[in-house]
């Protein structure tokens, strides 16, 4: 028997939306050991959660992505659950100002998106879900919806608002990979350079019809030149008979 809850998901960000206002939601300091769903298909909260059955079957919880750096790699690591769960553990170094880590962005992003298309939950967390998990669900915004660091951050903490990635640390590395993203978008036709490609093949599509209504006039004018050359023709055939 199921005891699944219906889970209520946020409005999803408009594509490249931009400013995104900080608002303070229904929250009490308590909330920040439950998760909240924060768009379709992904949840982010604190790491506890795993072994509370009740919330992984209520929110039909099918994957753990947790964010650890190699000092937690004691306390946050996989562990028997009911219902089974498959855990991805990303490991990022310690001090994350000195190093970069915009490949574990990505590396993040591809979990989450192939949970996202294949309609599976997934909750993201790290030990208490505010600073390491918080700042790779954002770069996930950022990423799938074209959106600003500091909109990312926002929308995320609209949702769940002791959401904080850490000044010195995620926040930086969200504004570095700002640019890295938007260029990424670029090359593979996402967000408003989708409509831009979209755009050009419209035009594509045009000028080949133009071609095309233009050979179709030539052919016209060639017949029409060809039948104005006979009509000449059988008039001085006939002309020459009236002689």
């Amino acid at each position: 028997m199921s005891n699944s809850t219906a889970i209520t998901w946020p409005q999803e960000p408009q594509i490249g939306e931009t400013p995104i206002i900080l608002f303070v939601p229904a929250w009490k300091y308590d909330d920040r050991y439950l998760a909240q769903p924060i768009v379709p298909h992904v949840l982010l909260g604190p790491y506890h959660l795993v072994r509370r059955s009740e919330f992984l079957q209520g929110h039909l919880i099918k994957h753990i992505l947790c964010i650890r750096d190699p000092s937690e790699t004691f306390f946050l690591r996989p562990t028997t659950t009911d219902p089974p769960v498959q855990f991805h553990f990303i490991d990022v170094p310690s001090d994350v100002t000195k190093q970069n880590i915009i490949p574990y962005f990505s590396q993040a992003n591809q979990i989450i998106k192939t949970m996202v298309e294949g309609r599976e939950n997934v909750l993201v967390c790290c030990s208490d879900g505010i600073d390491k998990s918080t700042a790779f669900v954002a770069a996930y915004l950022m990423s799938a919806y074209a959106l600003k660091a500091v909109d990312a951050v926002t929308f995320v903490q609209n949702h769940r608002y002791c959401a904080t990635p850490s000044p010195a640390g995620y926040r930086i590395k969200l504004l570095e990979y700002e640019p890295i993203s938007a260029a990424q978008r670029l090359g593979s036709g996402g967000g408003s350079n989708g409509t831009a490609r979209r755009r050009d093949d419209d035009e594509e599509e045009e000028e080949k019809q133009r071609q095309h209504d233009g050979q179709d006039m030539a052919v016209d004018n060639s017949e029409i030149g060809a039948g104005n050359a006979a009509a000449s023709s059988d008039g001085h055939l006939h002309k020459r008979a009236r002689e």
